[in-house]
Formats: C-alpha cells, sequence, structure tokens
C-alpha cells in the first residue's frame, strides 16, 4: 500500500496512527502506550520491531523513521568506532576501531594509556575527563535530530558511566529510553510540517 502524500494530517490523526502503529507492530496494551512510554523500556521494542515500525510509518505517513540510523550510530558506539574518530581528532592518532577493540580493560584510562604507548600521544595520559566529555558530545551530536528527546540527557549525565566502563549499559540504555512515543509522533510531525504536510494552524 502506497501512502497518501497528498494528504495533510493534524497531531491528533498522528498520535493516533502512531498509537495503532505500535500495538500492531509490538503487541502492547493501547493503554500502555502513552506519550511518555519508552519503545525500548517500557513496549519491549526489539531491533526487528524498529524495522517493522519504520515500514508502517513509511507506508502510513511516507515518512522514514531514523530507526535504522539510530541502531547504527549505536553499533558503531558499540564497536568503538565512534571512539576512534573522536581519538582521531582529539589526539591526531591513526587509530581505527578494531585497534582499540584489542585494548583491555575497555576504560578511558587504559585506551589513554595506549595511545601513549603505542603512539606517543603526548598529553593523553591524565586526559580522562576531557575525552569522556568529547565522547558524550559527540554520541548526543550525532544522534540529535533522529526523535530522540535529549532535553534531561547532559554530557555531565552520560560522563561518570564513561569514566567507569566504555561498555557501560547504562549509556545505551540511556539512548534509548529517549526514543518515546511523543519523541516519534514529534518527529513525524516535524517531517510533515517540512514536506507541507501538516494541517495549517498546527
Amino acid at each position: 500500500m502506497e501512502p497518501d502524500t497528498n494528504k495533510l494530517w493534524t497531531p491528533a490523526e498522528i498520535r493516533a496512527s502512531v498509537g495503532k502503529i505500535l500495538v500492531e507492530s509490538l503487541g502492547a496494551d493501547e493503554a500502555g502506550v502513552t506519550d511518555d512510554a519508552s519503545l525500548v523500556r517500557d513496549l519491549g521494542a526489539e531491533s526487528i520491531d524498529f524495522l517493522d515500525i519504520s515500514f508502517k510509518c513509511q507506508q502510513t505517513f511516507g515518512v522514514d523513521v531514523p530507526a535504522r540510523l539510530i541502531q547504527a550510530r549505536l553499533l558503531e558506539w558499540r564497536g568503538f568506532e565512534i571512539l576512534a574518530r573522536v581519538v582521531r581528532e582529539r589526539h591526531g592518532a591513526p587509530v581505527e576501531a578494531e585497534e582499540l577493540k584489542t585494548v583491555a580493560p575497555a576504560t578511558i584510562p587504559a585506551m589513554l594509556e595506549h595511545l601513549a604507548t603505542r603512539h606517543g600521544v603526548a598529553g593523553a595520559r591524565g586526559d580522562d575527563r576531557g575525552l569522556a566529555v568529547a565522547l558524550a558530545e559527540r554520541l548526543l551530536a550525532e544522534l540529535g535530530g533522529m526523535g530522540l528527546e535529549f532535553g534531561d540527557l547532559s554530557v555531565d549525565r552520560l560522563v561518570p558511566h564513561l569514566l567507569e566502563s566504555l561498555h557501560s549499559p547504562v549509556v545505551v540504555d540511556e539512548v534509548l529510553n529517549r526514543f518515546t512515543v511523543r519523541a516519534l509522533v514529534q518527529y513525524l510531525a516535524g517531517q510533515l510540517r517540512t514536506a507541507s504536510r501538516l494541517a495549517t494552524g498546527t
């Protein structure tokens, strides 16, 4: 079924359709699909569910949902690709993610020690907080505009977890928990507004 690309949507219609999509895709109780519900934490969405949600949003609204982009960024995060980019920019060291995966333990001090010893990066040692802040800023920047509510997710909130472990599941959870029903509705409304398909006066 092709989406009606001429249809003008009201916010109420978008919200109702999103609710229906989430109930169908996740088998969720309609009463649980509240604006503040996180698709992952509260509604139990998994990777394959995001593909289904994206497909149904495309069929319904003619809008691509960035769920796959969010997952791709998180995979890059888990695979140290974002870390490698930050290290190259911050310290000028020619490192790749595969190299950083070999460093144990997977902590910022160990990474900086590796840079100092293996690559001779002056000033790397003792830059723990600086690297953690740069990492948190990059992660939030790369996920910005993808339908996530980052209003209360600050760099300072992520830094302690990054200093504890670069594999901290809390960081990924903090990000995914921002993918709420409201965030999805607002993202769709924004895309429809850009395409001049959001009803005037809304």
